[in-house]
């Protein structure tokens, strides 16, 4: 047997999550009605890379089971393609609420589970404040070497790839001509997020 779940007393008695969620993003999930739509356009989900769905990831933050919504594999696995936000009968910018699901995992340290994600995600960030925009050939050292110790541990299966990527990619980092407004924006949004 089922058991009943008042929505409104849930977020009566969990509703911190919910502000807490729309003062990082902006975004009211109080307004979804799980219709589902944002689920059945998204790709991520269709494929099975998502643990939970994200009408499901709505419903979670609605009923305040933070714990729970901070450790799925969806927030990570979300590619913010917005394919969600224009189904959605109520607006809700669905990559937004994901966005911000994981700026509070990552200042709660809650990312063990999808290290690689956060491992890239940060990778990523430094090659743009470091460069004004990604040195695709420093992030892929950089990655191999954070996620295995050894840039040779897809010698076996990727050689030829590694070979063709190698002779494509730039040899140096980019020069651009902004670099410095480029680093400020992104340390004052890392700012913004708490991430300094």
């Amino acid at each position: 047997m089922s058991s009943i779940v008042n929505l409104s007393v849930q977020q009566r008695e969990h509703g911190d999550l919910i502000d807490r969620v729309f003062a990082e993003c902006g975004v009211d999930v109080r307004r979804c009605y799980q219709c589902g739509k944002c689920s059945a356009g998204c790709s991520v989900h269709i494929c099975n890379g998502m643990d939970v769905s994200p009408n499901r990831v709505m419903r979670m933050i609605q009923l305040g089971m933070e714990e729970e919504v901070l450790n799925t594999k969806s927030i990570w696995a979300c590619v913010l393609c917005s394919t969600c936000t224009a189904r959605c009968p109520r607006d809700i910018d669905v990559p937004r609420v994901m966005d911000a699901l994981r700026i509070m995992a990552k200042k709660r340290g809650i990312t063990k589970g999808f290290y690689n994600a956060s491992v890239f995600h940060d990778i990523f960030m430094n090659s743009i404040i470091r460069h004004g925009r990604v040195y695709e050939a420093g992030l892929l050292v950089s990655l191999k070497l954070k996620q295995s110790g050894t840039m040779f541990a897809d010698l076996p299966i990727g050689i030829p790839a590694i070979i063709n990527v190698a002779f494509r990619l730039p040899k140096l980092p980019p020069k651009m001509k902004n670099q410095d407004q480029i680093r400020k924006v992104v340390e004052n949004c890392m700012r913004i997020e708490g991430e300094n």
